[in-house]
């Protein structure tokens, strides 16, 4: 039986990623996967195998929130006396030295892992709202499967920070462009918007995989409810309205909050995460061939 409640890194290695709290554990995550991916939680047999029971089976997987860029930036307004000039870790090459002499890797460390390992050396402590959003970031309610298509997930990272809500924007745009009758040239200059290029597939056939997938919906209206992201929206009850402005300019290229807009956001993502939790659940009490019973009660 799975329990939204629960974290998925429970599934890796008989809980060893798991920390004395979510936010310890996911610095465990990111050092475990310090030099390559050991163990992805959305793309875990557990999650596809309850996921497979909402959407149908599918290649490719993704995490809609993904935390290492509000964890980096909580760092950078919470503790930048810790960080050099520029707001990064100091002296990386003696951090990355230091996890070399750890045996965390043999010979390259990602940028994830070295943040996370500055972390835990440091044993920094963090607001009660991070605690709470380094939880359901790895539970079922923030992972999609057969939701994207090819190029999606790793297309939308550059132009938008990986930031979910702003691909979601410009998913709307274009399929409101779409009602107005506007050309189908129009249509992919929008979805170029978001959309980058990735190794072995073109920007151009990014753009023609995401046009194709979300042309199997005829609204935005639908795609929102096919995948439960009212709770996303500035208007949860009308599945037709925009995504949320989560801060101020985020759809104009401002890709960061302020200090004073950051926690509010991960405040609003974190309940955001465990509403669309509850509107799984009520659709699909139970999914996946394991039968997995999803009791989406939150108790962060």
């Amino acid at each position: 039986m799975i329990s939204s409640n629960e974290s998925f890194l429970k599934f890796y290695n008989n809980r060893a990623l798991i920390g004395r709290n979510s936010w310890e554990s996911l610095q465990n995550y990111n050092i475990e996967n310090a030099e390559r991916v050991k163990f992805d939680c959305d793309s875990c047999s557990q999650a596809k195998a309850a996921l497979t029971g909402m959407f149908g089976e599918a290649q490719y997987t993704d995490t809609l929130i993904s935390p290492f860029s509000y964890v980096r930036q909580y760092i950078r307004y919470y503790h930048s006396d810790l960080l050099d000039d520029k707001g990064n870790v100091p002296n990386i090459p003696a951090v990355k030295k230091q996890m070399m002499d750890d045996n965390l890797v043999r010979e390259k460390a990602s940028n994830k892992s070295v943040w996370a390992y500055f972390i835990k050396r440091n044993n920094l402590q963090v607001h009660e709202e991070m605690v709470e959003f380094s939880h359901v970031v790895y539970t079922l309610s923030n992972f999609n499967f057969s939701s994207v298509c090819r190029g999606f997930n790793m297309g939308r990272f550059a132009k938008t920070k990986d930031n979910f809500l702003v691909a979601l924007y410009y998913m709307y745009d274009y399929y409101h462009k779409k009602e107005m009758g506007v050309s189908n040239a129009d249509l992919r200059e929008t979805l170029s918007g978001f959309l980058s290029g990735i190794p072995h597939l073109s920007k151009d056939n990014v753009i023609s995989e995401v046009q194709k997938w979300l042309e199997n919906y005829s609204s935005f209206a639908e795609f929102v409810e096919t995948y439960y992201l009212q709770d996303f929206l500035g208007d949860p009850d009308n599945s037709n309205s925009q995504p949320k402005e989560l801060w101020d300019g985020i759809f104009e290229g401002k890709l960061e909050p302020s200090k004073q807009e950051f926690l509010t956001s991960i405040e609003f993502l974190t309940n955001a995460i465990k509403s669309r939790g509850n509107r799984m659940a009520a659709v699909h009490p139970r999914t996946g061939d394991r039968h997995c019973v999803l009791l989406y009660i939150y108790r962060c």
